[in-house]
């Protein structure tokens, strides 16, 4: 049954090549006189035009998740006299794919690497050996990699290193060596001076140190450098200022962050639940948000504060809280993957710094 579908699979492919060498005869033959001999580089043709199609049925068949079949034509082409520099090399990047997709990272490696090695394929085979360097989270290697990538492509690869740093930091900050994150925090922030994760970081630094201050204002300076983490860095502040026992500059910071970004939701619910723990109208000011940038939770809260003690209410605030607690609180913008936690790096596409929270909207 499976030998079937390929061959209807290759069926396109197999009247395109007949059409081509048809062609091609046609052309190397001649239909007069003045025709000469028949081509003598037909043959090699053909034999280009097996390689290639080989190549592709391989390719095909790692998609398909048949890494046994896929390794067997690559090695197949690959061991096939004759072959030119292109095709040898392109079969070993091909094969290079099949070994990383089924987790062989290091014959992977050795493929990639001798591949730029000799300089063939290089930014493929470059983009390829950072994708092995961050699956297997050797951060040192990956950012050697992502600077090779750079030189070669042209093209920054500051995000990507910055976040790599942000890895080695989260690690050494796991061990306990927070001096050692925090100048990683900092080579990210070197490296992409717009990484609101490093800065995050280096809040929770300041706060595990009681640095208060330095956390505010490394937490408000994500805000700057990303809007979309706010319901993220609100409970960071909160924190902090309360900490300070600073009231007056925490409802300053909500007035200005409101004034910044007046549609969003998480300013509004903190300048809610600062006026509600302050005996004061939370419930007005929160209606005329709504009228305004209407959302699931600030309507929950509406409702929490309209009738406060009513069995039905809070029954129905407790129901709709938890559908809602149920659904994803993040999501990707690259590939749409909608994961209940935050990721740095999106587990689906592989991009860096491309999930983040969801709008609350009704």
């Amino acid at each position: 049954m499976l030998e079937t579908l390929i061959s209807w699979s290759l069926l396109p492919l197999g009247v395109v090549l007949g059409l081509a060498l048809a062609k091609r005869g046609a052309v190397d033959l001649g239909d007069g006189p003045a025709a000469g001999p028949p081509s003598t580089d037909l043959p090699l043709r053909r034999d280009e035009d097996t390689v290639e199609l080989q190549l592709t049925l391989g390719s095909l068949f790692r998609k398909r998740g048949e890494l046994d079949r896929a390794i067997q034509l690559h090695e197949a082409v690959i061991a096939r006299p004759g072959l030119n520099v292109e095709e040898a090399a392109a079969a070993r990047l091909e094969l290079a794919q099949d070994f990383l997709k089924g987790g062989v990272m290091d014959r992977a490696e050795q493929l990639l690497n001798e591949l730029i090695g000799r300089g063939l394929h290089l930014e493929a085979a470059l983009e390829l050996l950072l994708d092995l360097h961050e699956q297997g989270r050797d951060w040192p290697q990956a950012m050697s990699t992502a600077g090779r990538l750079q030189s070669v492509q042209g093209r920054s690869q500051a995000r990507r290193i910055a976040h790599h740093h942000c890895e080695l930091a989260e690690n050494a900050r796991h061990e306990g060596q927070l001096g050692v994150a925090r100048e990683r925090a900092e080579k990210a922030l070197a490296s992409d001076r717009d990484c609101a994760r490093a800065s995050l970081l280096l809040a929770a630094l300041a706060e595990a140190d009681q640095d208060w201050p330095t956390a505010i204002r490394c937490a408000s300076r994500a805000i700057e450098q990303d809007r979309r983490y706010l319901p993220d860095v609100l409970p960071v502040l909160r924190r902090c200022f309360d900490q300070l026992d600073d009231d007056a500059g925490y409802a300053q910071f909500l007035d200005d962050a409101e004034a910044d970004h007046p549609d969003s939701m998480a300013v509004a619910l903190a300048k809610a639940e600062r006026l509600a723990a302050r005996a004061e109208d939370a419930q007005a000011y929160l209606a005329a948000r709504l009228l305004k940038t209407p959302g699931w939770r600030g309507l929950l809260f509406w409702i929490d504060a309209a009738m406060p003690g009513y069995d039905t209410a809070g029954a129905l605030t407790t129901a709709f809280r938890k559908r809602l607690d149920a659904q994803p609180r993040y999501s990707c913008s690259s590939c749409g993957l909608k994961p209940g936690v935050l990721f740095w790096q999106c587990p689906g596409c592989k991009q860096w710094a491309t999930i983040a929270p969801v709008r609350d909207d009704l």
